[in-house]
């Protein structure tokens, strides 16, 4: 008989395609993921494995450049966020229909947060994709979701690994990745002149977007850091002590550790890389687990 794992995906920008890896190690070693919970970019994987949709996700996401991933960000420069997260979801909704969460094969739950309220919302009904948008609207950088006189933000703000809102059964093991772990990451390679070419592109067009950037945002809230990496660099370290608090209350069985440094939140280009990392850590867990 298969060991049942109840998995916490936690929350991460690209650097959760490692999840991917994780799942396809631990699956490939012959345990049955018979739950499953996340936060932000972990409700995402997690909802699309609970969907039977995440090779298809995977196929999409390894065709993506910078380029593409440029492409795909519908930038709207509000007060409430820099991006929509319209299109992205739009695209995904063409080769990836909506389901609703109770009609899952397994169990899923997706975390947000109420910032009306100050309170965490859990998910464990109906569509998918409104979840996940709520799961992964990052403050000041995603746009919130609006849902019945609340505003719904990034459930890493309160719990970015939602060890307590996977559902257990008897015999089950708890597994938790963190893609958030202060553990070093090994440079990547050196890269072609392809993808150099593509790094090019790439700059200018985030060139584009920091000047407009700086045309919204008032000079004395200008910071040496740069506003975006301000804000990066304050959610993850936000994130990080969060997770690290959570997993010391409760402790998983096997706990699988990605380096906080081995991508930053748009990194989606790094689909390869990011899972391979995921399956190698998934990999290194399991036999520590089984020794």
């Amino acid at each position: 008989m298969k060991q049942k794992v109840a998995l916490v995906l936690g929350s991460g920008g690209a650097k959760g395609l490692a999840h991917i890896g994780v799942i396809e190690e631990f699956e490939k070693q012959g345990f049955e993921i018979s739950s499953v919970a996340g936060t932000s970019m972990g409700s995402l994987i997690g909802g699309l494995y609970a969907m039977d949709k995440l090779q298809e996700y995977k196929n999409w996401v390894l065709t993506l450049d910078k380029v593409d991933v440029f492409k795909l960000i519908d930038f709207t420069f509000s007060s409430h966020g820099l991006i929509k997260g319209d299109k992205v979801f739009n695209k995904m909704k063409t080769f990836l229909p909506d389901r609703n969460i109770e009609d899952l094969d397994i169990p899923f739950a997706a975390v947000a947060t109420d910032i009306t309220n100050e309170k965490e919302v859990v998910f464990t009904t109906g569509s998918i994709y409104e979840a996940v948008r709520a799961s992964i609207a990052i403050p000041t950088v995603f746009t919130p979701v609006s849902k019945d006189n609340i505003l719904l933000v990034d459930g890493g703000v309160l719990n970015p690994i939602p060890v307590n809102r996977v559902i257990r059964s008897g015999n089950d093991i708890l597994v938790a990745v963190n893609v958030y772990a202060d553990i070093p990451y090994s440079k990547e390679k050196k890269q072609t002149k392809k993808q150099l070419k593509i790094q090019d592109i790439y700059n200018k067009n985030t060139k584009i977007f920091k000047q407009k950037l700086n045309e919204i945002i008032p000079k004395s809230n200008k910071s040496k850091l740069g506003y975006f990496k301000l804000i990066n660099a304050t959610t993850n370290a936000m994130i990080h002590q969060i997770s690290e608090m959570t997993l010391d209350m409760c402790k998983p069985d096997i706990l699988v550790n990605i380096s906080r440094h081995s991508g930053s939140t748009f990194d989606f280009y790094k689909a390869e890389q990011l899972i391979e990392t995921g399956r190698l850590a998934a990999k290194e867990s399991i036999e520590k687990y089984k020794n």
